[in-house]
């Protein structure tokens, strides 16, 4: 409900809600302010509010009542909709009336509103006649998000009603003691009978006004009133006529007419008789009611302070009639007095006044500040000393003041004043009303000051994003300092800033960058150097302190000297160190005001901002540092690839002529007995291997290098196919002996173009293990297998038959004899996962940040030497797994890694056995399996593009 009946006041994030919660505040204070009673529903029929008098009336507690729809309990004994009810539904006349008919009308005051008149046997003492009114509350776009219903207890005047109709007909000295006004005129309009009552509240006497008309009809109104009155001939009675009548005294009130024409006998008309009851309280409370609610929706309409204080005034001036009104506030650091938002009739002076400041003891509001007590002064003549002044500097006369202090939660902040009543002198009830708006007013200039203060942090912290987001944009740290000052200028609206920055070994100030108006002196001050003594920033690097300098004609020497260089007028300064965790860099200079002086605020806007900028300055300082050692290390890659490129191709010749010379060596040595020669030649073979399949590995990570030395072998060749081929015909009598030799080179030194194919993973990963386990037939290891079917893939077969026998055999080599492993073909989202998992001694947490970074162990490659494929700890030479990691880039595969080291294994030095059995950790083999091991899954994406 809160929300829907201050939905004008809807504002972003925490703002928004702070300021619905303090106009549900509000409202809930201006109904218990109320002295009839009053109830709020929202648009789903639910009570949100009611007041004491409320709860007089009807018995029943706020507590019973908030939050549920029970307001007909309070009036009825079944359940049936109220007047709220229908506001709230919209609904039509016609169905008003089919509960009302005959009670109800529309208001004259309100537009949507109905007001009603009834008697209610349910209330108390035997029940109540009860003149109610029910209101519309509509939101800023106009829809109805609730109703207000406010209930007078009219009993006394109903049964005075009646008491007038029995005193008519028995007597007419009854009527003495009827509390409203009561006089009876003739057909032709002349008094025969005043009540006391009536002069009571008008001031003329029945001896006054006997035999004569009433002349009571304001200017205005003698149209209005001749038509009531052929209305009321015509249909004998009005029950409800809303008007204002004159008093002797010249007042104006607002009456409500009932009138009747009355019989003495038979048909014809003996005259008239009329009550009138004064509703200008009533009324006067109602204007104030919605102006407080005016005000306090105002926040969000006007988010400026100066506009919405000027709202404010002009809310005042028209509730109390008079020619001003204004908010007299208190500067709490300079101690002075202003004005803001004045409202005048004289909008010269309205100007002037809020142009001018004041000291506390210079105007009345001063004394209301400091007593915090209201005052009235009905006559500025008495003290014409404290009021001359103030008049002469505003040019206009003030006759009367009225002034209530502003109060917020711990402090008087200003006063609120009405200056010059246009009729008649203030009063205590002008006192009271401006005593309930300035509760508002202090409220509402509280939540605009925290409003500029989040907007100020808002902009602060929007600097502060954009010079932290400044470094990549301005490598150069010049650059960077320009463009911070030209945010810090901005920010808090100088002339000026600059960022000296603090030589230690010549202990001078330099401007590497700078932003001014005028782009001369933003030039000149960037060739200049200082010395700490001459600039007033070197009593800020001294003392670490920040510092404000309001007028530098206070200290003209150390101010003119720099001032003559610049060839600029420096006025005021505000400054603040740049710190590093270590030292102070330099300072952040902000020069020249260009609307007032600076003020604490600025120095915290500063303060927020030189943190980052002196990060900012280092961070430059940093990624220069970062450039050129990223320089460095590129240059070490490019010759480490030089390297890795050259050792992949030196190995191929001599491993070729190895492996030529190793087979015929073995033909040769056919004729001898194997047991003398075949082991070490099988020895020889084996490390013969190993190093092809570095090279081959190399070969696989170095793909899209160029192949020199083969397209240079294929070119002479080429070139000398001719001479080749006679010379070895002659000599061998085989001519296709030099097809051999040009096949040969093209295995040796060619490139092995891989190309994607369509392959089922599970059938792929199948063939494999079929291949691999005659080659570990000697380990003691299970392999469980779950390979189900998945879709398609599209991959090289070299590459994957690499893939999975690398994953296999790293397994293998680290899981102890007895031991197990699980290997997986499973399908996942559109494609397929391949699950290699070992119970094995794991991989320590170190290693496995670097175990995709090529020629990594975590083991003594030595041992390698020493073992044969997939024995226990066989190490390797570290390339496999950055082989498969360039595989899964260059053909958009993924390849991940957990692993969890072996508990009884925790540093690299520890050895496992070898064999779970001989592990005196592990009881039994479950014991293994659950200490450690090591899991790699490889997604493949369908080979459907569909899918995928």
């Amino acid at each position: 409900m809160t929300k829907k009946l201050s939905s004008k006041t809807t504002l972003q994030g925490a703002k928004g809600r702070t300021s619905l919660r303090e106009s549900e505040k509000r409202l809930s204070r201006i109904l218990q302010g109320l002295s009839i009673a009053a109830f709020v529903i929202d648009e789903n029929h639910v009570i949100t509010h009611c007041n004491k008098a409320f709860e007089n009336l009807t018995g029943f507690s706020a507590e019973a009542l908030v939050g549920t729809k029970n307001q007909w309990k309070t009036f009825y004994p079944v359940q049936r909709p109220i007047l709220a009810d229908f506001i709230v539904e919209g609904a039509s006349e016609k169905k008003i009336a089919s509960y009302y008919a005959g009670k109800f009308r529309k208001s004259s005051l309100i537009q949507g509103a109905y007001e009603a008149e009834d008697f209610f046997p349910a209330l108390k003492d035997g029940g109540k006649w009860l003149f109610f009114t029910a209101a519309p509350l509509i939101d800023d776009k106009g829809d109805v998000v609730g109703a207000i219903e406010t209930l007078q207890d009219i009993s006394d005047r109903k049964k005075a009603e009646e008491a007038l109709r029995v005193s008519e007909r028995r007597q007419r000295a009854l009527l003495n003691f009827e509390p409203y006004p009561i006089f009876v005129l003739s057909l032709d309009g002349r008094v025969s009978y005043l009540n006391p009552a009536f002069t009571e509240t008008f001031g003329w006497t029945q001896e006054e006004l006997e035999g004569k008309r009433i002349p009571f009809i304001p200017p205005g109104f003698e149209q209005e009133t001749r038509q009531a009155t052929k209305r009321l001939y015509a249909e004998r009675v009005i029950r409800h006529f809303e008007t204002r009548r004159l008093t002797k005294d010249g007042r104006i009130l607002d009456v409500v007419i009932r009138a009747a024409v009355f019989f003495e006998s038979g048909e014809e008309p003996a005259g008239v008789i009329i009550i009138l009851r004064d509703v200008t309280q009533e009324k006067r409370i109602a204007r104030n009611n919605e102006a407080m609610l005016r005000i306090s929706m105002a926040l969000p309409e006007h988010p400026d302070l100066g506009d919405l204080l000027s709202y404010v005034n002009r809310e005042v001036k028209g509730l109390l009639g008079t020619e001003g009104a204004m908010a007299v506030l208190r500067d709490e650091i300079k101690g002075d007095l202003f004005v803001l938002g004045a409202a005048y009739d004289d909008r010269d002076a309205q100007k002037r006044i809020e142009e001018i400041r004041f000291s506390v003891d210079q105007l009345i509001a001063g004394r209301v500040i400091m007593t915090g007590e209201p005052i009235i002064v009905s006559d500025t003549s008495a003290d014409r000393e404290l009021h001359e002044e103030r008049d002469k500097r505003l040019g206009y006369r003030t006759r009367t003041l009225a002034e209530v202090p502003l109060k917020s939660s711990d402090r008087i902040i200003g006063a609120l004043c009405a200056i010059n009543k246009k009729v008649g002198s203030f009063e205590e009830t002008d006192l009271e009303l401006l005593n309930m708006v300035a509760g508002t007013v202090a409220l509402s200039i509280e939540n605009a000051r925290f409003a500029e203060d989040l907007k100020k942090a808002l902009r602060n912290n929007e600097a502060l994003l954009r010079i932290s987001l400044a470094l990549p944009r301005h490598p150069a740290l010049e650059d960077l300092i320009d463009y911070v000052n030209d945010e810090v200028k901005r920010l808090v609206d100088a002339e000026g800033s600059v960022v000296l920055l603090l030589d230690e070994k010549k202990q001078e100030f330099l401007v590497l960058g700078a932003a001014y108006d005028t782009t001369e002196t933003e030039k000149r001050i960037k060739e200049i150097r200082f010395s700490l003594d001459q600039l007033i920033a070197g009593k800020v690097v001294t003392t670490g302190e920040p510092l404000i300098v309001s007028d530098t004609s206070v200290d003209r020497r150390i101010h003119e000297e720099r001032d003559k260089r610049l060839g600029y007028k420096t006025r005021n300064l505000a400054l603040v160190p740049l710190r590093t965790r270590e030292r102070i860099t330099g300072v952040l200079c902000a020069i020249n005001r260009k609307t007032g002086e600076f003020e604490r605020a600025d120095l915290e806007s500063l303060n927020t901002i030189a943190g980052t900028v002196a990060l900012s300055i280092e961070n430059a300082r940093v990624s220069e540092e970062l450039r050129r050692a990223y320089q460095e290390v590129t240059s070490l890659n490019r010759a480490k690839d030089k390297a890795i490129n050259h050792l992949s191709h030196e190995l191929k010749t001599p491993v070729a002529i190895l492996s030529s010379s190793l087979n015929l060596l073995t033909k040769r040595m056919a004729s001898l007995p194997e047991d003398t020669w075949k082991p070490t030649l099988e020895r020889i073979k084996r490390n013969l291997e190993r190093i092809l399949e570095i090279q081959y590995e190399v070969d696989d990570i170095m793909e899209d290098k160029q192949q020199k030395t083969y397209g240079l072998l294929t070119l002479l060749l080429d070139q000398c196919v001719e001479e080749l081929s006679s010379v070895v015909a002659e000599e061998t009598g085989h001519e296709p002996l030099f097809q051999r030799i040009k096949d040969h080179l093209d295995r040796a030194f060619g490139p092995k173009e891989a190309k994607p194919e369509v392959l089922h993973l599970d059938q792929e990963v199948g063939a494999r293990l079929d291949f691999l386990k005659p080659l570990f037939s000697h380990r003691e290891v299970s392999i469980l297998t779950q390979l189900e079917a998945v879709p398609t893939i599209l991959v090289p077969p070299e590459v994957l038959h690499k893939v999975v026998d690398g994953l296999i055999r790293n397994a293998v080599e680290n899981t102890p004899d007895e031991g197990k492993i699980e290997v997986g073909v499973q399908k996942k989202g559109q494609g397929a996962l391949l699950i290699v998992r070992d119970y094995g001694v794991g991989i320590p947490e170190e290693a496995q940040k670097r175990i995709f970074e090529g020629f990594f162990t975590t083991r003594d490659t030595l041992a390698y030497s020493s073992k044969r494929p997939f024995d226990f700890n066989a190490g390797g030479k570290g390339a496999d797994l950055l082989r498969m990691k360039i595989f899964s880039e260059r053909y958009h595969f993924q390849i991940h890694m957990a692993s969890t080291r072996c508990k009884h294994l925790p540093e690299e030095s520890d050895v496992c056995p070898g064999r779970i059995s001989q592990c005196p950790l592990c009881s039994k083999i479950e014991d293994c399996h659950q200490s450690g091991g090591t899991i790699f899954t490889v997604y493949f994406p369908s080979a459907d593009p569909a899918a995928a």
